[in-house]
């Protein structure tokens, strides 16, 4: 009886410290020393200030448009974010930082369109990364997401393009013209990155081709003058 005593008193007590931190309009509860905060439907538009100790977070159904930069970096025992049927529109740089524990992020249902570079840390437990029903746009935009996701092949994830295309598939050969490192361009020409954002090369004098390799010479007749 008084060890169901000390175990109650300890679970009342862990509960009152996580609801001394608990964010307005949301719940908090710990049990085992796993915080879990819970701001489901609450009309929130931003992210509210978290307490350290957050294990589980659940943020859906709300109103919220856009992570701030290092938002959870104070919250490394992070294991689970969900953030499904928001408005956030894109990932930017470094949002998801910091977060070494994380295994599970949920991001379906809003209207991501872009990922930014550097978006998604080095995440060393991630297992799961749910993206369904965004319109990602799969232009050269993707890129940066793309390389970051094939280098992690045991992350699963349902990540698609607008167009229902799964990003893991997409075509190594046509995201490479997107990679500005890829570029080589020959007999003066310069890589050069277009509105698009595909990489080509900018060529000077009478060379032309992808990549500057064919002389306008060849096919075109100079008279007494020279090419």
């Amino acid at each position: 009886m008084k060890v169901e005593m000390s175990v109650l008193l300890f679970l009342v007590l862990s509960t009152s410290i996580v609801n001394g931190l608990c964010p307005s309009n949301c719940s908090c509860n710990t049990y085992v020393s796993r915080s879990s905060v819970i701001c489901d439907s609450g009309s929130l538009k931003d992210i509210p200030d978290l307490p350290r100790d957050t294990y589980f977070l659940f943020i859906n159904n709300n109103q919220i448009s856009e992570i701030p930069v290092n938002t959870f970096v104070d919250c490394e025992q992070l294991h689970q974010i969900v953030l499904n049927s928001n408005e956030i529109s894109a990932i930017e740089p470094f949002t998801f930082m910091n977060l070494r524990n994380l295994q599970y992020l949920n991001l379906s249902g809003n209207n991501i369109s872009h990922i930014e570079e550097h978006a998604f840390g080095n995440f060393m437990s991630l297992s799961t990364l749910y993206l369904t029903s965004n319109p990602l746009n799969c232009n050269c935009s993707i890129y940066p997401f793309w390389s970051w996701l094939i280098e992690r092949t045991t992350i699963g994830t349902s990540a698609k393009c607008s167009n229902g295309t799964f990003v893991i598939s997409l075509r190594p050969v046509e995201l490479e013209k997107c990679n500005p490192n890829s570029c080589q361009c020959f007999n003066g020409g310069t890589c050069r990155t277009r509105n698009d954002g595909l990489v080509d090369c900018d060529c000077i004098g009478h060379w032309t081709g992808e990549f500057c390799q064919e002389s306008q010479c060849t096919s075109y007749y100079c008279g007494f003058g020279d090419c």
